[in-house]
């Protein structure tokens, strides 16, 4: 597992580091077709038997939608990501409680096509910001550190556990190692990367972006914990689906523009 892993990773960081050098449209593009696979799986892990043509068209529906954000600037994301919210709480209803939007096949491909076309869109609202590149290696440095070291500190100290019934494995100590070295990064990386938010933006970056990590992490377990699987697909040998690495990014990019929206102009 762990060779899998690196090996993957080997190949991995080095094509991230090439697609955020490539000119705009090329980022964009990658990142609509990353978007469009993970939808896919997405679909693929909540009805395995419903026929593929469905997965298809929520991959084609969720490259549309992002596609649409790059060249439309009256797309009314507030409401939007309100949508993403209500198909979450409806698909993540216990079953047997109450008959919900969980119960639904249209329900689950919506929220395929969605949730990672409405979060992930703001991968491309990121780029296009000034210093937008600057602000996605931040977005980037504060993610990974807070995924790396709450799995390394969870692994080292960890003993009580956080969220059982979403992800028995998660426990506290791993959360506060996560966020110390996420929040650590997160405050780093605008220095090193020579920007300057100021230090309001700059402490509420370094706080907003671990704990964004780790509850995206723990969204995506509650969802694979619903959905009854261990991972969204197995593209990535030892990592899952690119769903599955997408887990925290979804709400750190949403939770970094936001911020820079609010706090900067």
């Amino acid at each position: 597992m762990l060779r899998q892993r690196l090996a993957v990773a080997a190949v991995g960081l080095p094509l991230l580091a090439l697609l955020l050098a490539a000119p705009e449209p090329i980022f964009s593009a990658t990142v609509e077709l990353i978007l469009a696979v993970a939808a896919f799986e997405f679909l693929r892990a909540a009805a395995p038997d419903v026929d593929r043509a469905a997965p298809i068209a929520a991959a084609a529906a969720s490259a549309l939608y992002v596609a649409v954000v790059r060249i439309n600037d009256d797309v009314p994301h507030h409401w939007m990501l309100l949508v993403v919210v209500v198909l979450l709480v409806g698909a993540l209803r216990p079953r047997g409680v109450r008959r919900g939007l969980g119960d639904s096949l249209a329900a689950w491909w919506l929220l395929a096509v969605l949730y990672p076309a409405v979060l992930g869109a703001h991968f491309v609202l990121l780029r296009n910001l000034d210093d937008g590149l600057r602000w996605l290696l931040v977005m980037l440095a504060a993610t990974f550190s807070t995924d790396t070291s709450a799995y390394a500190v969870g692994r080292l100290l960890g003993r009580h556990l956080m969220a059982p019934r979403i992800s028995p494995k998660k426990t506290w100590e791993g959360a506060v190692g996560g966020f110390a070295f996420g929040a650590a990064a997160g405050a780093g990386a605008p220095l090193l990367l020579d920007l300057d938010p100021g230090v309001a933006a700059l402490v509420a970056i370094a706080v907003a972006l671990p704990v964004a990590a780790i509850a995206g992490d723990l969204l995506e377990s509650a969802l694979k914990r619903r959905l009854d699987v261990k991972d969204m697909s197995r593209l990535l040998p030892g990592h899952g689906g690119l769903f599955d690495r997408l887990d925290s990014l979804l709400l750190t990019g949403p939770s970094l523009y936001w911020l820079l929206r609010w706090l900067l102009n």
